[in-house]
């Protein structure tokens, strides 16, 4: 099995809204030695307000961005044709489950391309911040850590490099790439069985065969700032959702699984909580049940009674009935209360339903014309949200080949957007002047007088933006 390891650096922290400017990939042998690589950068796309901290965080100057030949839509399809070309394989990053994964399948989305690709023709993705928390809740030996301000050990990508003595340019795509497949070197090395797990666990399928197999297992999860270990065992499916809901066997059975629905339907709100969510394809982490005995928590637990209380839930039938309807009634409430919210295009990815066959053969079709035909091609959608993404992407980068109207109504569409005073979802200029003013006051009192020409760079280009966009106000 090959592995991708990859990584982005974006305008913004927004996954539905910030747009990626520079990707590094590496593809490695199953031994992590590298076989192909890929990087590149692309300029800004038009109509985006890029967050002045992050091109700060990431040392992109406007005039570098701006003097790049590569589109954002040019970028995103080189991305998934590579991708394409190293599949099936790992695609991982360091905390890119949560970040890296979502911005890049929204661009593959607003791109009109397969945004699963690292989960579809073999694929697996796996997150390689999650496996290193994991390796340090049982090993002691495999790292060093930095502690942070709270007194904490700090997993940060740059941090770990530094303490293990890892050459690391940090907030560099390729930088960041080449750091994280030398802490999976480090771990595999160390200890290849947990790492093998760790990898078995990218695959949907087997991380649930697993789950069905195991009565009693040892689950991983990272909340509040701490790692937790959980003995488990399965219940049902979400009737909803998909994911895999198990009990929590350090929570007495006996006390549950004779109430009535009412009281069943409070209790599963109370703590202790004993229903626990597996989400099997995000990467959980899940082990053998030994591994529970490592844990100090665990060490007064004798494993027979584990195993009682499991043989005891696979045998509550009823229970499970009355769980799977509470929990298909709290999906239904709660997609009430999100049916009431305005959701935009671009943040419809997991709203908005799949393409139809015959959006998706128009999407073939939009990429493989040319620019003065793309237009017409648009208008063939059935999804009224992909031919509003095909629109935009003509006025991005062939704005000359859009019906004038066309043109005004998407010129319109993201003036409102971005100058708006309203506390929205995505990043807007007046939210850009009000942190650049704030960067400027510290950089003033810290007489770092390189920083400021850099936010002066930023001011300009925002200040251009403006002018560009206040007109379509009155169009």
């Amino acid at each position: 099995m090959k592995f991708v390891f990859y990584d982005l650096e974006t305008t913004g922290k927004n996954r539905d809204w910030s747009q990626i400017i520079q990707f590094g990939s590496i593809c490695t042998n199953e031994n992590l030695e590298e076989v192909d690589r890929f990087e590149s950068k692309c300029r800004l796309k038009t109509g985006i307000v890029p967050e002045p901290e992050a091109l700060f965080v990431n040392n992109n100057s406007i005039k570098e961005l701006s003097g790049l030949n590569l589109s954002h839509y040019e970028l995103i399809r080189e991305i998934k044709y590579k991708f394409k070309s190293w599949s099936p394989a790992v695609f991982i990053g360091f905390n890119s489950i949560k970040f890296d994964e979502e911005i890049l399948r929204k661009s593959f989305f607003k791109s009109l391309l397969e945004s699963y690709i690292t989960q579809l023709d073999g694929n697996r993705r796996a997150d390689l911040l999650n496996i290193v928390r994991t390796n340090n809740f049982y090993f002691n030996d495999t790292f060093k850590t930095l502690i942070n301000k709270k007194g904490k050990k700090s997993y940060k990508l740059e941090d770990l490099a530094q303490a293990n003595e890892i050459n690391h340019h940090a907030h560099d795509a390729m930088g960041d790439v080449i750091a994280t497949i030398n802490i999976a070197k480090i771990i595999k090395s160390k200890h290849n069985d947990f790492w093998q797990q760790c990898i078995f666990n990218s695959y949907k399928k087997d991380v649930e065969n697993y789950i069905f197999k195991n009565k009693v297992f040892c689950f991983n999860d990272f909340n509040f700032g701490q790692m937790n270990a959980f003995a488990l065992t399965y219940l049902c499916m979400h009737p909803k959702y998909g994911y895999i809901q198990c009990f929590d066997l350090t929570v007495d059975p006996k006390e549950i699984i004779n109430l009535q629905y009412s009281d069943l339907k409070k209790r599963i709100k109370e703590k202790p909580i004993f229903v626990k969510t597996i989400p099997q394809n995000k990467h959980p982490l899940i082990f053998d049940k030994n591994y529970l005995f490592n844990l100090e928590k665990f060490k007064e637990i004798n494993f027979s009674l584990l195993n009682e209380r499991a043989n005891l839930i696979q045998s509550s039938e009823d229970f499970k009935k009355r769980l799977i309807l509470i929990l298909n009634e709290q999906a239904e409430e709660k997609d009430q209360q999100g049916s009431q919210l305005d959701i935009l295009a671009e943040e419809s990815l997991y709203f908005g339903g799949f393409p139809s066959y015959k959006d998706k053969l128009t999407m073939e079709e939009f990429h493989h014309v040319s620019w003065d035909e793309k237009y017409n091609i648009s208008n063939k959608f059935e999804d009224e949200r992909f031919k509003y993404f095909a629109q935009k992407i003509i006025y991005e980068e062939s704005p000359e080949n859009l019906p004038k109207d066309i043109f005004n109504k998407i010129h319109k569409i993201i003036a409102n957007q971005i100058l708006t005073l309203d506390n929205v979802n995505w990043f807007t200029l007046p939210k850009a002047y009000k942190q650049l003013d704030d960067l400027r006051v510290k950089f003033i009192e810290n007489n770092e007088d390189d920083k400021l020409s850099f936010l002066s760079e930023i001011n300009n280009y925002l200040e251009k933006m403006q002018k560009t966009y206040e007109p379509a106000k009155f169009l």
